[in-house]
Formats: C-alpha cells, sequence, structure tokens
C-alpha cells in the first residue's frame, strides 16, 4: 500500500482486518466473476496485509484483459511478475481459497475493507496535519489549505459506486424533471434561481442547480450591485444565500442592501442626512433584511477551498442554497500550487468552483473582472475573449454573463439603461438584454418598466 511506511512506524496499529482481506481475495479466485461485483469499491491500496495488494492487482488485471481469474491464473501472473514469493507462494493462494465456500456477502466484507482503508487515510491525514502545524518554519494558511485538500480527496475517495444510469432511467428522470416544472409552472412558481429581471430569467430559466455562473465587467459597471439584487431576490424567495466577500466589508455590502431595499438616497444615507420619512424607509429595510437567510463572510484573502469547506459546512446547517464569490481574481490562488502560472491558478480556481456547484447541487455565481481590451475598441461592448484568464474561465462556466452601461463610455447614450450580455448559455442561446438602474446603482429593474426608480 502507498505510504505503507508511514503507517507501519506509528505507535499504535492502523485501522485493519486481515482475515476479512483474506476472505475477499478468497472469494475473488473462488468465483471468477466475483470481481466485477467488487471492482468499483476496491483497490489494490485498500488491502494492508503486505501482498494482498499484488493479490488483488493480479486478478484485477486478469479480468480486465478479458479473462476469467482463478488461482491458477493469478499464480501464473504472479510467478511471471516476480511477486509470487512475495505473497507467500503458492501454499498461501490455496490457503485463501479453501478458506471460503461461496460469495456470499462479497460485496459488504468490500465495503468494510474500504471503510478501513478511508480511516487510515484519515489516521495519516491527521498526522501529517499535526506535524506541519508544529513546524512554526511553513505558513499557516498553507498548512490551512494543504489540510483541506487531504481532507477533501479523502472525501472523494468514499464515493466508489460509479455514477452510471442506463439511457430508460435517465429520460425517466428527465420527464419527470419536466412534470415536475410543468407543475411549478401552473402555479405561477418559477424554475431556478431568479435574477429580477424578466426577460433575464426567461432566457436563463433561473439559475440553476450546479450551475457556475460567471458574472464579468469593467470596474464601475455594477457587477457586485447586480450580485446583490440577485442574492436580495433570492433570499426573499426563501433561498438560503451566501455571499463571499473578498474586496468589501459586511458592512459595506449591508448598505448597499439597505439602500437597495429601503430604494433610499445613496448619498444622504452614507452622509447621514435623510429625512424623516427616510429613516423610516431605512428601518423597514432594516427589519426586512434581518429576516432574510443571507450569510455574508467578508474574510480577505480566502482560498478556493477554504470557500468550498465553508460552504459545505453551512449546506449542513441549512443555510447554503446559492453561493456568491465576490470575486475571481482576489480569490487566493497561490496557497499549495506556488509553482502554477497564472492561468493555471485561475484554471484550478474555476474548475473547483464548478466542483463545488455540482458537489452542493447549487449554483455558484462567480464574479470577474474584465481585461481592458474592450475598453481599447470603438464598441465597448464586452466578449468572450475580453475576460482575464479566460481560456478556462469560460470553458468550465455553464453561464457568463456581461454587464455593459454604454453611458458610461457616451454621454449621448441612454441614461440608466444598460446591457447583460448573455455571452455563453450551455444549454440555451446567446444574446443581449437591456435594464434600467438607478443613480445610485443599487436597483435594477426591466428595461420596458414605467418609470422603476
Amino acid at each position: 500500500m502507498k505510504n505503507r511506511s508511514n503507517i507501519q512506524n506509528c505507535s499504535r496499529e492502523f485501522p485493519h482486518n486481515e482475515k476479512v482481506e483474506k476472505v475477499v481475495l478468497g472469494m475473488l479466485m473462488l468465483e471468477s466473476t466475483a470481481i466485477n461485483e467488487v471492482g468499483d469499491i476496491l483497490r489494490p491500496e485498500v488491502f494492508y496485509k503486505p501482498g494482498h495488494d499484488a493479490i488483488y492487482e493480479a486478478v484485477k488485471s486478469i479480468s480486465l484483459e478479458g479473462n476469467a481469474p482463478d488461482m491458477m491464473l493469478v499464480f501464473a501472473r504472479l510467478n511471471r511478475t516476480g511477486k509470487l514469493e512475495e505473497v507467500g507462494g503458492a501454499l498461501y493462494l490455496s490457503e485463501l481459497v479453501s478458506s471460503v465456500s461461496s460469495c456470499a456477502n462479497l460485496v459488504q466484507h468490500a465495503r468494510y475493507l474500504h471503510q478501513l482503508y478511508i480511516a487510515r487515510l484519515l489516521v495519516m491525514a491527521g498526522h501529517s496535519i499535526t506535524s506541519k502545524a508544529y513546524d512554526m518554519s511553513l505558513d499557516v494558511d498553507d498548512t490551512l489549505y494543504e489540510a483541506i485538500r487531504m481532507l477533501e480527496d479523502i472525501s472523494s475517495s468514499t464515493m466508489y459506486e460509479a455514477n452510471t444510469i442506463d439511457l430508460r432511467r435517465a429520460v425517466a428522470l428527465s420527464v419527470e424533471l419536466y412534470q415536475l416544472k410543468r407543475e411549478r409552472a401552473e402555479k405561477g412558481l418559477k424554475s431556478g434561481v431568479l435574477t429580477g429581471l424578466s426577460k433575464l430569467d426567461r432566457e436563463l430559466s433561473g439559475l440553476r442547480e450546479q450551475q457556475l455562473i460567471i458574472l464579468a465587467a469593467r470596474p464601475a459597471m455594477g457587477k457586485t450591485a447586480f450580485a446583490l439584487n440577485v442574492a436580495l431576490n433570492a433570499a426573499l424567495a426563501g433561498i438560503a444565500v451566501v455571499i463571499f466577500s473578498l474586496e468589501m466589508s459586511n458592512v459595506s455590502l449591508s448598505d448597499r442592501l439597505i439602500i437597495s431595499a429601503g430604494d433610499l438616497n445613496a448619498g444622504d444615507y452614507r452622509n447621514a442626512r435623510l429625512t424623516n420619512e427616510g429613516e423610516k424607509q431605512m428601518c423597514s429595510a432594516v427589519d426586512q433584511l434581518s429576516a432574510l437567510p443571507i450569510t455574508i463572510d467578508d474574510t480577505s484573502g480566502l482560498t478556493i477551498g477554504q470557500i468550498k469547506s465553508r460552504a459545505k459546512n453551512l449546506q449542513r446547517k441549512g443555510k447554503c442554497s446559492l453561493v456568491v464569490i465576490d470575486y475571481l481574481q482576489l480569490v487566493n490562488m497561490t496557497a499549495g500550487n506556488k509553482s502554477y502560472t497564472r492561468e493555471q491558478e485561475v484554471t484550478q480556481c474555476t474548475k473547483e468552483a464548478k466542483q463545488l456547484a455540482k458537489s452542493l447541487n447549487i449554483p455558484v455565481m462567480l464574479l470577474s473582472q474584465l481585461s481592458r481590451k474592450c475598453e481599447e475598441r470603438s464598441d465597448k461592448t464586452p466578449i468572450l475573449s475580453d475576460l482575464r484568464e479566460s481560456g478556462s474561465i469560460e470553458q468550465d462556466a455553464d453561464v457568463v454573463l456581461m454587464i455593459h452601461r454604454p453611458e458610461y463610455y457616451d454621454k449621448n447614450e441612454e441614461k440608466g439603461v444598460g446591457v447583460i450580455r448573455i455571452a455563453k448559455q450551455r444549454d440555451g442561446r446567446s444574446g443581449d438584454i437591456k435594464f434600467r438602474y438607478n443613480e445610485s446603482l443599487t436597483r435594477f429593474a426591466d428595461y420596458d418598466t414605467e418609470i422603476p426608480f
């Protein structure tokens, strides 16, 4: 087994069961088709006793070649590879087979061995984390990132069941989902997390589970404001939202939400010059916001691993059904991979953000800056190639939205009108959607809404 020397150097014996290992190996050589039942559960490193991993590897390789593994074929394979004496010789193989009479409970035995293997990994991880924590020459953030990565790797090892499904079942699930959507539509309910812009919601069918949504813009275009608008609409619908704000403080975000929910004059609020009526609106907005399921984490310099860990912990508490990360370029991407180029760091970050959406079965909105290239063109409307370190971002994203405010560049353009470009939609069409915003850029509305603010 990998790292076996580390295991055997520890003072306490690691979790294992040699008797069950023998029974499983005996069953695999007794019944030629038994390997098909446990091939997705067992790997050579699952076996603790020296030599057992080589026996299992021989059984597995014989099966992969299209042959039915039995004691004689396993004997021949081990003899040919020079591992026969290492495992105990022909006599030991014979003892393994003769110790069993059937393959009853094989799958249960295999799962038990896999659990023992996971327990060993956890113990090794604990020793490694403890050792690194005592080493004052190491950066504690690097140690924390490495600890999270190790535990997540172990967690992924528990998913040994193949996630396969035949087409008959898959299309049945699709029809069930369609029926559910139709029932919700008949009741006036919408599918997905709504953004607050009806035309955008129709095009996207809302922000859906397992989607990675990139919201990109140049500075001052309103990407944070729009993301908060989405978060507020989601929370008003009872959806638990987690905002990881790597740029703004939690107070700054709550100020924006109060101004938006209370329809307040931003300047008067920030300078404490609200009228009596304005202060009543502020108090009403505070009461409304206080009851909403929104969690804000404004810890700066978080790694994507730390974000994933915190989001998973909040979901276990029922507090995470939508994640907003503001923004990609401020995520700490150097911990644990200091040799990576910037493009490799961004690639790793966006891939893990997509994995977060899939593992928690929620939409993840990841904000991103655009490069200056769009400002060098006569047409300032952003395109996909304007994404900074764009290759992996557009590849991993299910939806890419880009915000553009024409009046920012041309004062002759219609005031208070912006464009959201659907630059990519994996399950739908792209296109531009106009919207209206107020002067302080805290509220958004559909373009065809008459006097929205």
